[in-house]
């Protein structure tokens, strides 16, 4: 039997037990060692474990499989979590007199005895401020113990069980270990040379009007951070080296921007290993491995073509020394934009979409009549002055000058007797305490002082995205940006320079993959404000076959095909157009059409494999 089957086999025993009897029970078993734990699993039972091993990871199990993802939990897998602290032990041990990373990484991995990585690793204080069940410090103390040095670990977590698995964990590797069951957000963080950690992947949203303000306070950043942000910020100001697991999301959300800021002033990533097979590991978000020194410089990405998993030692060690492999490849970095771009800042105002802190009350289905459907409260009676057409989707704009929107939005010209009667209703349900609406006066005044969005762009992108030119006024959801242009460009070519491959691509690129089992990447204010956009001369001078391109791709559906929609005569021709206006040769246009396509299909597979993992 393989360890991962005796690893099911021990769970599927201790199932029907409650959790804290089940790590009890299984921290019972592996203190007699793991070959008579397995021995006794399912005495009594049909069930009959060969041969094979369980460790402390069964306790981790238990622990997941409990807590189900709460607050943002993804434990992190044994051989991520090994990648992830060796690299962090080798850095740390390198700030403290220890051998070069790369050869403290190679001692490491293989377990070849180095008395200078020795010494430098023994005492060295090891922090995890979100330690679920102990992985990553247990990978810790592994390493450091076939080098012959204890390390001084602590651990944080905010859910009892996590806190007493990882103390069960660790005692069975008779490792230095004080965990403290708390929010880390709350407290003070024990002095560390090297911060291990994977943080919660929770959208601000999702977290607790209470706990995003004590996250913020924390932090600094504001209430709009994910709370992966929030813990990555503190991790990079504790300690000198910093080995994180890395929401890409991280990289390009506009809230999470000053931890970028503070980490570069400060020092550079040595490390960001990511799958494109994968992701990091089996995370609804996409991650990467990454490692944070002080003083240091930024190495590039890597990237592997087969989950991190599966790499050997040696591609392990090729990347700490900067190298790559033929399944590892090291980016070349963000392309350089157009020489003759400017930004599309630079031509319009960019906003963030409609977000009303309660759809169900402000979103409204017409009967007919002067009779709307709310899905909060019910039938109600409102004035045509009471509601504005709503793009509420994605899908309900079928094509750049064409849209099919189903409801409409409660946001009241002048105050009636059928408005303030449904606010009244509202306040009845309680909408006006909802923090969104709350911050609100009058809560239910929804972005007083401006007129529909004259272009739209979606604010999720996958494989089907363009920009709509909104003339016929409809209010736009929160799953769009709302596009002001300014007097030196039309809303129309504003639309449509948008819509050709080269700027789309740009977008792509700064886009963040949120989710991972959907192949859908959210587009931040500032990366749609930064795309490279034509010069309004150069716009000019191509005026009139934007013109033709208009009407030829105006009212022509747009679907998910991507292949398909890049094929289209008008299209490569739109492509072709804004590509000149940029300054880019035809080649060049083609290469990102190209690169387009590869980017989109990359991130349907990931989340393809996401999926299958998540299900399996």
């Amino acid at each position: 039997m393989t360890a991962a089957a005796s690893l099911a086999r021990a769970l599927a025993a201790l199932a029907p037990l409650p959790p804290e009897a089940q790590l009890a029970e299984a921290a019972r078993w592996l203190g007699g060692g793991a070959s008579r734990a397995l021995a006794g699993l399912s005495r009594g039972s049909e069930l009959r474990p060969g041969a094979g091993e369980v460790d402390g990871a069964l306790l981790e199990a238990i622990c997941a499989r409990a807590l189900a993802g709460a607050r943002g939990a993804i434990f992190t897998p044994d051989a991520e979590a090994r990648i992830l602290a060796a690299f962090g032990l080798a850095h740390a041990a390198a700030g403290r007199g220890g051998p070069p990373a790369a050869a403290g990484l190679a001692a490491l991995l293989s377990g070849a005895r180095d008395a200078r990585l020795a010494a430098a690793l023994d005492g060295l204080a090891v922090l995890d401020p979100a330690c679920g069940g102990g992985a990553l410090l247990a990978a810790a103390a592994r390493l450091a113990r076939l080098q012959g040095a204890r390390l001084a670990l602590h651990g944080i977590d905010v859910a009892p069980l996590a806190a007493r698995t990882a103390r069960a964990r660790l005692a069975l590797l008779d490792a230095d270990a004080a965990i403290a069951c708390a929010d880390a957000l709350r407290v003070p963080w024990p002095a560390a040379e090297l911060v291990l950690a994977n943080p919660p992947f929770l959208r601000h949203e999702a977290i607790p009007a209470d706990d995003k303000a004590a996250a913020a306070t924390a932090s600094g950043l504001t209430r709009q951070a994910d709370l992966s942000a929030h813990f990555a910020a503190l991790a990079l100001r504790r300690a000198p080296v910093a080995a994180l697991v890395w929401p890409r999301a991280l990289d390009v959300s506009r809230s999470s921007a000053p931890v970028l800021a503070d980490a570069r002033a400060r020092g550079g990533f040595v490390l960001r290993l990511r799958s494109r097979a994968a992701g990091s590991f089996a995370a609804s978000v996409d991650t990467a491995l990454a490692v944070w020194a002080e003083g240091a410089r930024d190495a590039a990405p890597a990237e592997a073509a087969v989950p991190l998993g599966a790499l050997g030692d040696d591609e392990l060690e090729a990347i700490a020394r900067g190298g790559a492999t033929p399944r590892v490849r090291r980016s070349r970095g963000a392309a350089e934009a157009p020489r003759e771009a400017i930004t599309v800042a630079d031509v319009c105002e960019v906003r963030f979409g409609t977000k009303t802190g309660c759809n169900a009350f402000f979103h409204l289905a017409p009967l007919g009549g002067g009779r709307f459907a709310s899905a909060l409260a019910g039938e109600v009676a409102l004035g045509d002055a009471d509601v504005v057409p709503l793009l509420a989707s994605l899908k309900e704009a079928r094509a750049p000058e064409e849209a099919a929107p189903g409801k409409v939005l409660f946001r009241p010209a002048r105050t009636s007797a059928a408005s303030r009667a449904y606010v009244r209703l509202g306040e009845a349900l309680g909408v006006q305490r909802r923090p969104t609406c709350a911050g609100r006066a009058p809560w239910w005044r929804l972005v007083p002082g401006r007129g529909p969005a004259p272009v739209l762009y979606p604010a999720k992108l996958g494989a089907r995205a363009f920009a709509f030119l909104n003339e016929a006024g409809l209010w736009e959801d929160k799953k769009w940006h709302a596009l002001f242009p300014g007097p030196a460009v039309p809303a129309w070519q504003l639309a449509l320079v948008l819509s050709a491959t080269p700027v789309r691509l740009a977008i792509d690129a700064g886009a963040r993959q949120l989710t991972g089992a959907q192949a859908i990447a959210d587009v931040d204010c500032r990366v749609l404000a930064a795309a490279p956009f034509p010069r309004p001369a150069a716009l000019a001078g191509v005026a009139r076959p934007l013109a033709a391109l208009r009407g030829a791709l105006a009212r022509d559906p747009v679907t998910t095909a991507l292949r398909a929609m890049l094929a289209r005569p008008a299209q490569r021709e739109l492509d072709l157009v804004v590509g000149r206006a940029l300054g880019l040769s035809a080649a060049a246009v083609e290469r990102e059409r190209r690169a387009l396509v590869a980017r989109v299909e990359a991130r349907l597979e990931h989340a393809a494999a996401i999926r299958q993992t998540l299900a399996g």
